[in-house]
């Protein structure tokens, strides 16, 4: 039973490492609310959301605030920190 939940707890570790979690909806209308828009207050609490423009936002909160200044344009793309893109340099 103990090797069970070691198991489990060593999954976890890892999937939260690798970003490989589901995805799942964020409703970031709690945030549109004007007395919350007024506060603009985000926990410290970190779990990193890789959003369609390729940056690693720390927490929902932090993640819908730029949502919203963006006019809620961005998707959660996974759950976890992006992934470093190489720029390319076209020299022609």
């Amino acid at each position: 039973m103990k090797t069970f939940f070691v198991a489990i707890l060593a999954t976890s570790y890892f999937l939260y490492i690798f970003g490989q979690r589901p995805v799942k909806g964020v409703s970031c209308s709690y945030y549109q609310r004007t007395s919350i828009q007024k506060k603009h207050t985000c926990s410290i609490r970190v779990s990193p959301l890789c959003a369609s423009n390729n940056v690693t936002y720390s927490n929902t909160c932090v993640y819908c605030f730029a949502n919203i200044a963006l006019k809620l344009t961005l998707r959660i793309q996974y759950n976890g920190k992006c992934k470093k893109t190489e720029k390319v340099w076209d020299v022609t």
